[in-house]
């Protein structure tokens, strides 16, 4: 999983497919041409984009999100595949006849390694990171007592201020954070797909709205890969999405992380998750292939 995020920032451009490419046109007239084979996720936030059926077919047929953001780059919609890498109907049966213990089960241990990595940023950026180190082994079956909630709160403050808070509705460092996430939800969709699990069929995740609920409990552990790069980006003065710094912002999919095999981007990474979690369904495993955190040697945007 190391391909190209492909967003499409201007406005009345058409795309289609041709001979293995997605073609970008404007007017009729060809603007730039990508191989599909290199495409991760496409992204569409502007007005007056049209599509190509067969587009929208070859991007499902190579599990390729297709995701469709409102004007503050919040995604509304995602196209997705019926057809998975692995047998997709036995997997989705399994999934849907997980046990909620189970679930209790694992998001419990999601929790734990997202407040895991939220402390590695901390301590790798040399900031007091003790009081979320110790609260990971209070978190329950499921947790009930919502210490996901009681470290986040704890941890955005120390990381930007006393001053911040978390509002996807807001500009500077959270539209920074509203786009990183979505690069993270981007790739952990097509991680998904390609696992032949259901993205609507959450862990934890249940509003009726949400139709990537199981995407956005599997990106939790990675979304402090965002918030180390966003820390940089602010440190700079970069607090305004840019070009350049939506560049950055993908840039996050490259970072590694220790995988059970050594090093690993992150892309690859959630891959990894997203299997073992179809295999710990089917019963082939009792554990979720969790990556381990990396402490940049010298960070940055």
């Amino acid at each position: 999983m190391s391909g190209q995020i492909i967003e499409i920032q201007s406005e009345n451009r058409h795309l289609s497919c041709e001979r293995g490419f997605m073609t970008v046109s404007s007017e009729g007239q060809v603007v730039t041409k990508i191989p599909v084979s290199d495409i991760e996720a496409v992204i569409t936030a502007s007005h007056g984009i049209s599509y190509s059926n067969n587009l929208l077919v070859r991007l499902a047929e190579e599990n390729i999100p297709f995701v469709f953001c409102n004007e503050k780059f919040l995604p509304v919609g995602f196209l997705w595949s019926v057809a998975g890498q692995y047998r997709q109907a036995g997997v989705m049966d399994a999934q849907i006849a997980v046990h909620e213990k189970s679930r209790d089960k694992l998001w419990k241990e999601v929790v734990k390694r997202k407040i895991y990595f939220q402390y590695k940023v901390l301590e790798a950026l040399a900031l007091p990171y003790e009081p979320l180190k110790q609260m990971i082994p209070k978190v329950k079956l499921g947790d009930v007592e919502n210490i996901e909630g009681q470290a986040a709160r704890k941890y955005f403050t120390t990381l930007f201020g006393s001053d911040f808070r978390r509002d996807r509705d807001s500009g500077g460092i959270n539209s920074l954070l509203n786009y990183g996430y979505i690069i993270l939800r981007s790739a952990m969709a097509r991680a998904i797909m390609g696992a032949g699990l259901h993205p609507t069929i959450g862990i934890h995740h249940k509003n009726y709205l949400n139709p990537m609920r199981l995407v956005d409990d599997l990106i939790e552990p990675f979304r402090a890969m965002v918030d180390l790069k966003v820390h940089g980006l602010n440190k700079q003065g970069k607090t305004e999405l840019t070009p350049e710094v939506k560049k950055h912002l993908v840039s996050v999919l490259h970072m590694e992380m220790y995988s059970e095999k050594g090093i690993s981007s992150v892309g690859i990474c959630m891959q990894k998750l997203a299997v073992s979690l179809a295999k710990y369904y089917k019963k082939e495993t009792e554990e979720l292939l969790f990556p381990d955190f990396v402490a940049p040697v010298f960070i940055q945007g």
